[in-house]
């Protein structure tokens, strides 16, 4: 991919104007041709080269007439619409030079001198390098004898006794002291029992007694593995501990509602895994969430609040988002936009040739009118609908703060708001408690939410959850746990620069997870590993971290 990449930008910028980089430039260029063709064959080459060779061309050509096409692209919604475009300059040979760093271009055909050309050989021993690399590991994956996969339990088994778990707290003495990482203390990650791990794995080097307890500083990769020799009582740790620095946001942090600031804790079973085993890991991200987002639901049992915490919770982010969105003009804006848009349409139909954006026009000229119309119609129904949701608030807080609402409590609230109808976002009438896929005023923010305290809850205890509700939670859990499992032992399942098969070991490798509400680098994995005469010596304290490439 780095080296697709790198052909990319080199031929785009040996096809811009002026020739003073192109010498340099078609040098790269046509290392890299080579290099493409010999790593992923002629075929394939040739077709990317010349995909890119056709988009270039459409680029240049549309940028050389855009100047004589009328703009009338559809308008971001609740953003002024602009008249024109700006048409895109050409940038000079100059501009080109300090882009690329060096001095402006004095000839347009001169020989390299001898620190560009050590340049062009010093980016061929790199690239080579780096592909020869990324080739090896990629070739090593699935031959290793043993490998280590974390299986979440879901269901969940071991809630009270695990014996090894993502997230929560450590189980350790209380005379070790709890972990500091230049200076703060670090937040726990996981803890694994050695007495599970295959004879076998990392070569039989490492322990196969006691834990491996894994922390990590709050805001930095650093990381402290600790060898417990015996389980101990759970630690909460220090009271400044934040996983603010990991966690994964969530969109309804704008109301006065803030994610739970801590992991759960999440058995996991150690799966050995040897060449022809099934693996229980999936490639991939997973889609669970974002096909009940697609799909769109209505409050069935599956969606409804599981407790007093949460249904309050949901009233919280109804009202947030209802104020939030009232606040706004939503009627100026689209006035302006069809203004101008019917002044476009006015130049192009007068036109001795069409343009191309006519059908655009006409369409943003019909339907500019009704999305008016709704949106002022709309209005007074949003006001109604944060009426009723204050009143349905106000009375379930009046109740004591120690009274639980029952299942038929919860339903006849969310049944209550469902009977305000909203016209959101567009000319689509819904009840207020509908998700229709297209767009959310509030109801995915809340769907957010009960996953987030849902993961929390069951993680405590399974049964806290209604058995409806249980099952559609866990089959996205199960899909996302997946996707997401944890691994040890293993070539890494994402490029990392520095790792030696011959040398190193992956300790853990722990992918950015939505079920454990953590992140790491742009959606990463956090890989540790570590030399094996380290690991045979117990060194934990020399253990590499890396994230994913």
């Amino acid at each position: 991919m780095a080296m697709l990449v790198a052909q990319t930008l080199t031929r785009f910028l040996d096809g811009l104007p002026g020739s003073g980089v192109s010498n340099g430039v078609q040098g790269i260029n046509a290392f890299l041709d080579f290099v493409l063709v010999s790593w992923i064959g002629v075929v394939p080459s040739a077709a990317v080269l010349a995909l890119l060779t056709v988009v270039f061309t459409v680029l240049a050509y549309r940028r050389q007439h855009s100047e004589q096409e009328l703009t009338g692209k559809p308008v971001v919604r609740r953003r002024a619409a602009k008249a024109t475009m700006p048409t895109m300059q050409a940038p000079s040979p100059e501009r080109i030079a300090k882009a690329v760093g060096r001095p402006p271009p004095q000839a347009a055909d001169r020989p390299l001198t001898g620190a560009e050309h050590q340049f062009l050989v010093k980016i061929r021993e790199d690239l080579a390098g780096q592909l020869v690399h990324e080739q090896k590991l990629m070739d090593a994956q699935a031959t290793e004898p043993v490998v280590v996969r974390l299986v979440p339990q879901i269901p969940l088994r071991d809630v009270d006794h695990p014996r090894s778990w993502l997230g929560g707290a450590p189980a350790m003495a209380e005379y070790i002291p709890w972990p500091v990482i230049d200076g703060r203390n670090a937040n726990f990650l996981v803890q694994i029992c050695c007495a599970d791990l295959p004879a076998d794995l990392w070569d039989g080097l490492g322990p196969r007694d006691g834990w491996l307890a894994f922390f990590i500083h709050p805001t930095d990769y650093a990381v402290h593995v600790l060898h417990l020799s015996e389980m101990g009582p759970w630690r909460q740790g220090p009271e400044d501990l934040s996983i603010d620095g990991w966690s994964i946001s969530l969109p309804y942090a704008k109301s006065r509602l803030k994610p739970i600031d801590a992991w759960p804790r999440w058995p996991v079973d150690l799966v050995a895994l040897r060449p022809g085993d099934p693996d229980p890991r999936r490639e991939g991200y997973s889609e669970a969430s974002h096909e009940v987002y697609k799909q769109g639901f209505d409050p069935s049992p599956e969606h409804r609040p599981f407790d007093r915490s949460t249904t309050l919770g949901m009233l919280d982010i109804a009202e947030a988002r209802l104020v939030e969105y009232l606040a706004e003009d939503l009627i100026t804006p689209l006035r302006q936009q069809l203004e101008q848009v019917l002044d476009w349409l006015a130049v192009a139909e007068a036109a001795p040739v069409p343009p191309r954006n006519l059908a655009e026009l006409r369409e943003r000229a019909a339907t500019l009118p009704a999305l008016i119309e709704a949106r002022t119609k709309g209005r007074p129904m949003l006001e109604a609908a944060l009426a009723q949701v204050r009143t349905v608030a106000e009375r379930t807080n009046a109740a004591s703060d120690q009274t639980q609402l029952s299942e038929d409590e919860i339903a006849a609230i969310t049944a209550e708001l469902g009977k305000c109808e909203i016209i959101y976002p567009r000319v689509q009438q819904l009840p207020l408690t509908a998700q229709n896929g297209e767009g959310s005023l509030w109801v995915w923010d809340f769907e957010c939410l009960r996953l987030d305290r849902a993961r929390h809850a069951y993680s405590r205890s399974p049964e806290a959850l209604p058995p409806a509700m249980r099952s559609y939670f866990e089959a996205i859990w199960k899909d996302q746990a997946a996707h997401e499992m944890a691994g040890m032992g293993h070539v890494p399942f994402e490029y990392v620069h520095q790792f030696d098969l011959d040398k190193d070991v992956t300790l853990l490798e722990l992918p950015t997870s939505n079920l454990m509400g953590w992140m790491f680098g742009d959606v990463d994995n956090l890989v540790l590993t570590i030399r094996k005469q380290d690991l045979a010596a117990g060194r934990f304290d020399a253990v590499e971290v890396q994230v994913s490439n």
